[in-house]
């Protein structure tokens, strides 16, 4: 029972600093760089493969991620939450965004959600393979 209480604690502790205030807090995580793309630009909505993109397979490159949270249970495809992710995709010169991540916490005294968006880019099937280092 205690390594139960124990995870609820650290997940609780997490959350927490994710959402304090009156809208959802964001953060920014860029893991390359691209020129960016007009605010409102089109972008596919696609499932993420974690398999493919951390093996380089596959269409996609992660280019960078977005994270929302938020007191509260939410849902990732409201209506607000595009508004606030897609400007920063485009920013990043996304092209589509996945859901890479979608937690929510529920305690005796709060609850809150965390979801990570990953921008995603098109494989560029000209560039070379990645070389061993």
């Amino acid at each position: 029972m205690r390594p139960m209480l124990a995870r609820q604690g650290v997940v609780y502790v997490l959350f927490c600093g994710l959402v304090v205030g009156c809208g959802p807090s964001v953060s920014e995580v860029r893991m390359a760089n691209y020129p960016p793309r007009p605010e409102n630009c089109e972008l596919e909505f696609v499932k993420v493969d974690m398999g493919q993109l951390s093996n380089g397979q596959g269409p996609w490159e992660l280019i960078g991620q977005i994270v929302l949270g938020e007191e509260g249970k939410q849902d990732p495809f409201d209506e607000r939450y595009r508004a606030i992710v897609r400007p920063r995709a485009c920013n990043m010169g996304g092209e589509a965004v996945g859901i890479v991540m979608n937690a929510t916490s529920e305690g005796a005294f709060s609850s809150g959600t965390a979801i990570s968006y990953g921008v995603l880019r098109k494989r560029d099937s000209k560039s070379e393979a990645p070389k061993k280092f």
